[in-house]
């Protein structure tokens, strides 16, 4: 009788045998890692550009811009929007530049705190440019008839 066996069975630690199939680390169990392993999420890996824009958001809602803009009024009323539509987004990308500008005069003198200010009313200017072509595309998408036209 023919052994169908090229060599005797041998026994393998599953743990070990998916962990070279996976091409993961293997670590035996109660093994501690020789570093840290992290692991990270999405929420984690743009965790400082939600921050960034939760703070332009803070500042529009309740910082300077509702200070000194808002009125009362919701941010698609304020002057940040109306201008925008008077005279196109043109405003609204000119401020943000205008802003980023400043924003780099401030940083070579040190004003660091007041720059990154600076910057969070530029990411706002650019986020109301944003809405401002959603209300432009709604606008092109109105179904106004095959003959007439805006």
């Amino acid at each position: 009788m023919t052994n169908h066996y090229p060599s005797e069975p041998q026994q393998v630690d599953l743990e070990e045998y998916i962990a070279e199939k996976s091409g993961k680390p293997y670590r035996a169990w109660g093994a501690k890692p020789q570093r840290e392993e992290t692991y990270e999420t999405t929420a984690s890996q743009y965790k400082p550009l939600k921050d960034v824009l939760k703070a332009a958001y803070d500042q529009a809602a309740s910082g300077k811009g509702k200070d000194r803009h808002a009125n009362g009024k919701v941010f698609t009323e304020q002057p940040i929007m109306e201008i925008g539509r008077m005279v196109g987004m043109g405003y609204q990308t000119g401020q943000a530049m205008k802003k980023s500008q400043e924003a780099g005069g401030m940083v070579s003198r040190g004003e660091y705190g007041a720059a990154k200010a600076e910057l969070l009313g530029a990411i706002n200017y650019l986020a109301a440019a944003y809405i401002l072509i959603d209300e432009i595309s709604a606008k092109q998408d109105v179904d106004l008839g095959p003959d007439r036209a805006l």
